[in-house]
């Protein structure tokens, strides 16, 4: 779930409604510079600014991480303002806050004079928001002309030959690769940053995805997600949550991303044209996808051609669930669409009778357990007495799966492959493993780059170890056995 507010040392971050005259009111997280108790905490307006410069083209996340990208960084102002009052140089002072996020601020006694106390962040999240912090200074500089933080800087040799690696993975992964020519790169392959994190970045293997076993899932659909004290029931509905069981075979089965079912209207299930027994589900953009065909102009009676987030406003008095930062938030990751006039993605079913399996309980649920009278066109409703009807969230699926998970005598967690993330990863490592083509993952996963599915392709170690078990079988083991004698080896002990 998305946060309302969050606070630190000297500053606070909240999400906010802006208004400002000939823009349409909205929300979006504000960082506010708190000046002490007697001084009210005021809004950095420049940050405002820039957020609304950029309208819908980014996240309510980015705006999140932006602001505690600014947030941090007016703390370690704020804490050594004395040693910094003096300080002209800008790019210094950003790079001493490089390495106070890389490598913390506690000295080796557990003493810190700046009262920050910051832990050593990752190589990673350093860099990510010592760059969300450069861009930000960039935009100030186009705008109010002022005194860049991370000016560019004449590149040395290494360094140009790292901006020329990236510009060719670039190149190599667009979609246009063939208008990527290296006219007007060649002077910018000369300029580096002034400041960047000084940690030398590790090298190692992706790190095989960890997906749930394939083994367990029909007993977690009928054992995990059996209402307790009702195993003697006569309905199915009333044995079994079919609303979880729906969302798990759209994550199993569909390889959905975990909060994608929750954007899902009603009219969204239909028929599959080609397999009258199958479900076919669209995924629509929770913003421009189309608006469903109730969307009627009253005075017409006809069909109003508009996209979700205008149907949800005007019917329903809605916003879309991925920019909502409450308890229906739902994220959205820009996903290649199936269709780009309605701007919908299919759910392809694997294997396929998970489609018809699907749309049986479909019908249950519809019938006997979604009403019709909810305040909202989404298909999964809570059923609690004190929210029943309301759109059914995220965090309630995920103890609902954890509950589950531990009823059939498994542990929740990311490492074993257990949370609902776990069975996109089994969705694709079974078409791997199938050996179906590159190509056609991508498209039944809706990534944008084949390098997405590279990880379902890096062996486990498990395998690794397998593999050379029996490669092992086959070389001569006749030197192992000049040293069976000497030091009472058995050769033939490791490949057993």
């Amino acid at each position: 779930m998305s946060l309302r507010k969050e606070t630190a040392r000297y500053h606070t971050i909240a999400h906010t409604l802006i208004r400002k005259p000939g823009l349409p009111d909205r929300r979006a997280y504000v960082l506010y510079v708190l000046g002490g108790e007697e001084c009210r905490p005021q809004a950095f307006l420049p940050l405002v600014e820039y957020v609304l410069a950029q309208g819908r083209s980014r996240s309510t996340a980015w705006q999140r991480e932006l602001a505690r990208a600014v947030g941090l960084f007016v703390d370690f102002l704020q804490a050594n303002q004395e040693a910094f009052r003096q300080h002209q140089d800008r790019p210094q002072v950003l790079a001493e806050f490089a390495e106070a996020l890389v490598g913390g601020t506690i000295d080796l006694d557990g003493n810190d004079r700046s009262g920050l106390y910051w832990e050593p962040k990752s190589l990673s999240r350093a860099t990510l928001l010592l760059n969300t912090l450069t861009v930000f200074s960039d935009w100030l500089v186009n705008r109010y002309d002022t005194v860049p933080l991370n000016p560019w800087k004449t590149a040395s040799v290494a360094e140009q030959i790292a901006y020329w690696r990236r510009f060719d993975k670039r190149r190599t992964h667009a979609l246009l690769s063939h208008t990527y020519g290296r006219e007007g790169v060649v002077e910018r392959s000369t300029l580096a940053r002034t400041v960047a994190v000084r940690r030398k970045a590790l090298t190692h293997d992706v790190a095989p995805a960890k997906f749930f076993p394939q083994d367990r899932i029909w007993q977690l659909l009928t054992e995990g997600f059996a209402v307790r004290g009702k195993a003697k029931a006569r309905q199915l509905h009333e044995r079994l949550n079919i609303r979880d069981m729906l969302i798990t075979i759209l994550l199993h089965g569909g390889g959905l991303r975990e909060s994608e079912p929750f954007h899902l209207y009603v009219s969204d299930v239909s028929i599959d044209p080609r397999n009258p027994k199958s479900a076919q589900v669209r995924i629509y953009h929770p913003e421009r996808g189309r608006a469903p065909d109730d969307y009627i102009d009253p005075l017409s009676g006809k069909m109003i051609n508009a996209d979700r987030e205008e149907y949800l406003r005007v019917k329903w008095g809605l916003q879309p669930r991925n920019l909502d930062v409450g308890r229906f938030h739902a994220g959205w990751k820009d996903l290649k669409l199936t269709n780009g006039r309605k701007n919908y993605a299919l759910v392809h079913w694997f294997p396929s009778y998970w489609g018809e399996i699907f749309l049986s309980l479909f019908k249950v649920y519809i019938t006997k357990l979604r009403s019709r009278h909810c305040a909202h066109p989404y298909l999964f409703v809570s059923h609690k007495d004190t929210v029943a009807g309301e759109p059914y969230t995220v965090d309630s699926y995920r103890q609902a799966h954890a509950k589950a998970v531990r009823r059939i005598g498994l542990v929740p967690g990311k490492a074993y492959g257990t949370t609902p993330h776990g069975h996109r990863h089994a969705y694709a490592q079974m078409l791997t493993d199938v050996g179906v083509s590159t190509e056609v993952i991508q498209a039944a996963l809706h990534h944008k780059s084949q390098d997405s599915q590279q990880v379902y392709k890096e062996p486990t170690a498990d395998k690794v170890n397998s593999a050379l078990r029996e490669a092992s079988r086959v070389i001569d083991l006749g030197q192992p056995m000049l040293f069976e004698k000497e030091f009472g080896l058995c050769a033939g002990a490791g490949n057993s």
